[in-house]
C-alpha cells in the first residue's frame, strides 16, 4: 500500500483536473479554495512532482498530472457505479440513457413508459445530448446516437439501423400548396438536411422561402401546425404521421447515417441493457444498417 496516495485527496484532485480550476472545484465538491489547494498539495507532497503550473493568474494541468488524473476519472467512476449497483435493490436497476434531444423529446420519452410497463425492473434515467460523449465522465451505460462522429476505438457499438428521413407538413398545408412552391423549413443543428435530401431522392422541391429554427424539434414543430415544409428522421415523426398530424407525401429514404447505441462493455455482458436495447430495435422499427 505505500504505493497508494491518500485517497481522500483524489476526490479534490479529479475535480481541479476537469476545471482546470481550484475555485471550480471548491464550488462543486461545496469546500472551501483553500481545502481543494491543500488537498492537491497533498498529493503533489507524495508524488514529488507538481500536478498544476500556476502563471499568470491560470491552473494548468502538467503531463503527469493529466496522466493520474486520467486513471483516477476511471477508477473513481467504476467505484461510483459499484456502488450504484450495491445500493440499489435488485428489484430496480437503474439504467442511465444518454440520446439525440430530437429524438428523445419526439420519440422516446412518449414510449417509456411503455418500457416501464414491460420492464418494471428496470429504472430508466434519461439525459438529452448528441454527437461525441465521454461516456465514463458522464456517468451513463448507454449512448444513443447518429453515427456521424467518429467515437473511441474502445467502445462498443450496437448498430440498431439506417436513418430514413423524408419532407414532412400537416396535411392542410400539404392540400394548399402541393402545387405551389413551399416553404422549406432548415434547423442549425443539421443545416445540410435538405441537402442530403435532394441527394439521396434526385427530387428538388421548388421553394418560395425558408425559416431557420434552432432544432429539429422545433422545425417538426412548426411543420405540424401548417408552417412549411420540414425534414423529418421516420422515428420522430411516424407517431403524428400515425394521427394524422403530419404527412410524408415525398416518402421516405436511406441516407448513409446509421443509429447506434454506444457503451463502455458489451451489452450482451448485462440482461438489463439487453432488454432495452431490444426493446429500442422493435419499437424503432429501422431497415437494417
Amino acid at each position: 500500500m505505500n504505493n497508494i496516495p491518500p485517497l481522500k485527496p483524489l476526490v479534490s484532485f479529479r475535480a481541479a483536473a476537469k476545471h482546470q480550476s481550484l475555485t471550480k472545484a471548491a464550488q462543486e465538491l461545496h469546500l472551501t479554495h483553500g481545502a481543494v489547494s491543500r488537498a492537491v498539495k497533498q498529493l503533489e507532497e507524495f508524488f514529488g512532482f507538481e500536478l498544476f503550473t500556476r502563471r499568470n493568474r491560470g491552473l494548468f494541468i502538467t503531463e503527469k498530472g493529466a496522466a493520474l488524473a486520467k486513471e483516477v476519472d476511471n477508477i473513481l467512476n467504476r467505484l461510483e457505479k459499484v456502488c450504484e449497483k450495491l445500493k440499489t435493490p435488485e428489484s430496480k436497476r437503474r439504467l442511465s440513457v444518454s440520446c439525440e434531444p430530437s429524438l428523445a423529446m419526439r420519440w422516446l420519452m412518449p414510449k417509456l413508459d411503455d418500457f416501464r410497463r414491460k420492464a418494471p425492473q428496470i429504472d430508466i434515467h434519461l439525459a438529452t445530448a448528441g454527437g461525441p460523449i465521454d461516456i465514463s465522465a458522464e456517468g451513463v451505460h448507454l449512448a444513443i446516437r447518429r453515427s456521424d462522429f467518429t467515437w473511441p476505438p474502445h467502445y462498443h457499438c450496437t448498430l440498431l439501423g439506417k436513418e430514413r428521413i423524408g419532407p414532412v407538413c400537416s396535411p392542410a398545408y400539404w392540400e394548399k400548396h402541393k402545387k405551389t412552391p413551399k416553404q422549406l423549413l432548415h434547423t442549425r443543428t443539421r443545416p445540410e438536411a435538405w441537402d442530403d435530401w435532394n441527394k439521396i431522392s434526385n427530387t428538388q422541391i421548388e421553394s418560395d422561402s425558408e425559416k431557420n429554427f434552432d432544432h429539429f424539434y422545433f422545425s417538426l414543430q412548426a411543420a405540424s401546425t401548417d408552417f412549411g415544409l420540414a425534414i423529418g428522421p421516420e422515428p420522430m415523426v411516424q407517431e403524428h404521421i400515425k394521427q394524422g398530424l403530419l404527412v410524408a407525401p415525398y416518402g421516405f429514404k436511406k441516407t448513409a447515417i446509421d443509429y447506434v447505441i454506444l457503451s463502455l462493455d458489451r451489452p450482451e455482458k448485462d440482461c438489463n441493457m439487453n432488454t432495452f436495447i431490444d426493446w429500442l430495435k422493435s419499437e424503432l422499427g429501422l431497415p437494417p444498417a
